[in-house]
């Protein structure tokens, strides 16, 4: 029960990510309402609820830069695919079938599932609304559950395929979005939206105009993915935004693999935000994540896991692989001039950085770096409690360098969004993990149809269906 609304974290190993306050081999965090009220080697505190947090890593909730929520009934389907091949198949044999319970089911999958792995907030890139009743269930889900999110709400997959494929002339689908924006999202404290746009690369300049002036008319930001595929040469619709005066800093640009330098340039000094997601990009063959060309440019690296049809959703891998990455790049440049890597400056990244990518870089990306992404007085009483006494963390010798080279999600014990618990010993608070997995089930029993499941998964050693394919 809570004494006068306030919450102690006791005894925890704090990392705040806020370098002004630092960090703590032992130390509290105060919680009262649902904002930090302090955070400090001992608060001198009586009259509240005291967690126990010793044998803990007391962290800010991870945050989730780029997500579809839509993919957990195709989890793992796209490990063995390329974005071309997602585009040919699993969008339109798959995504375009969503009925609005799907996506009611899957969003509520997805967000649970992210609670479960310590994110807090999510970037939720929404772009199976094949109708408006699509959009309503998945707003729906978002207010079911206690997440932090920005609802990006996208096209229908049928706009997007004929978009992608040069098929559709451009119209005004918005109004769905209009309504949203000034009914159920108008003043919601956690939950606010954003427009998921194609793009001038996914279609044209003068199809993604109207699209940005919509935008800017609800007071929403945008985001669009650009720079993928890396290989052929760059379409650079960063450059064209900003030739057309339209690049801003109500603007997020994802993957941004084949973006060019000079566009990073353009996107910093118009205060625009990016965010990478490295396990989707070098998975699906999108393309290099750009995070040491991001750091370049002033950029503060921010990733995503993008969807869990390729990644695992678990933003600890995210931030390994980002790291990972970016030291493979730096190394490799050195091999290349005969010489070896002999400092750690070499490598290009730190551990720090890593864990930024998923806290306060990825509040930034999102907007949000006032409200969330550190543990400061003042913010949103987004938190988690990692259990050091994990053998996979365990004796925490060096805190960060054990988190982003060791964690993962199976070492969340608590979750807390805005001062509720939601997450606690290891176990989510009021949310039927059972029922929302049976309903996943359903969903992808009716999803995987025989007769929409020819090609959904390519052949393995000859076989011409994957074991477990008709499950």
């Amino acid at each position: 029960m809570r004494v006068n609304g306030r919450l102690l974290l006791r005894g925890g190993t704090v990392i705040s990510m806020d370098r002004s306050i630092g960090d703590f081999r032992r130390g509290d965090v105060l919680i009262d309402g649902d904002r930090i009220a302090e955070v400090a080697p001992a608060v001198d505190v009586w009259d509240c609820e005291v967690v126990d947090a010793d044998g803990m890593v007391v962290l800010p909730g991870l945050v989730e830069s780029h997500r579809h929520l839509w993919y957990p009934p195709i989890r793992g389907a796209a490990m063995d695919h390329v974005l071309a091949h997602m585009v040919d198949v699993l969008w339109p044999k798959v995504a375009s079938h969503y009925t609005p319970d799907d996506l009611y089911v899957c969003t509520k999958a997805g967000i649970a599932d992210a609670l479960g792995n310590g994110i807090t907030t999510v970037f939720d890139w929404c772009h199976v609304l094949n109708s408006p009743d699509h959009a309503a269930a998945a707003v729906a889900a978002h207010l079911e559950l206690p997440m932090r999110a920005l609802f990006a709400y996208g096209a229908s997959m049928r706009r997007k395929l004929g978009e992608y494929r040069g098929q559709v002339e451009h119209a005004d689908t918005w109004a769905p979005a209009r309504r949203l924006r000034e009914n159920e999202l108008a003043s919601h404290p956690r939950l606010s939206m954003a427009l998921a746009l194609q793009g001038p690369e996914m279609t044209t300049l003068a199809m993604t105009a109207p699209d940005v002036a919509v935008a800017r008319e609800l007071g929403v930001p945008m985001s669009m993915h650009v720079g993928i595929p890396e290989g052929p040469p760059g379409q650079g619709g960063i450059a064209l935004l900003s030739e057309a005066g339209l690049l801003g800093a109500d603007m997020q640009f994802v993957h941004c693999c084949a973006t060019s330098d000079e566009e990073f340039r353009l996107l910093a000094d118009a205060g625009a935000v990016a965010t990478t997601c490295p396990t989707a990009e070098l998975g699906l063959g999108m393309g290099t994540p750009p995070i040491g060309r991001m750091r370049a440019a002033g950029l503060p690296p921010a990733v995503g896991a993008d969807a869990v049809c390729t990644a695992s959703g678990d933003l600890f891998d995210e931030a390994r692989a980002g790291l990972l990455y970016e030291r493979a790049r730096n190394a490799q440049s050195r091999y290349a001039e005969g010489r070896a890597v002999d400092d750690p400056s070499q490598l290009g990244m730190t551990a720090v950085e890593a864990l930024e990518a998923i806290t306060i870089n990825a509040a930034r990306a999102c907007w949000l770096e006032d409200t969330i992404g550190s543990l400061t007085p003042g913010k949103a009483a987004d938190v988690i409690l990692l259990r050091a006494t994990d053998l996979s963390l365990s004796p925490l010798s060096d805190a960060v360098g054990t988190i982003v080279c060791c964690a993962h999600g199976a070492n969340v014990d608590t979750v807390i969004v805005a001062g509720r618990v939601v997450k606690r010993g290891g176990v989510l608070v009021d949310i039927d993990v059972a029922r929302i997995a049976a309903d996943l089930v359903r969903c992808r029993d009716r999803l995987y149809a025989v007769e929409r499941f020819d090609g959904l998964i390519p052949p393995r050693g000859g076989s011409a269906q994957p074991a477990g394919a008709s499950s």
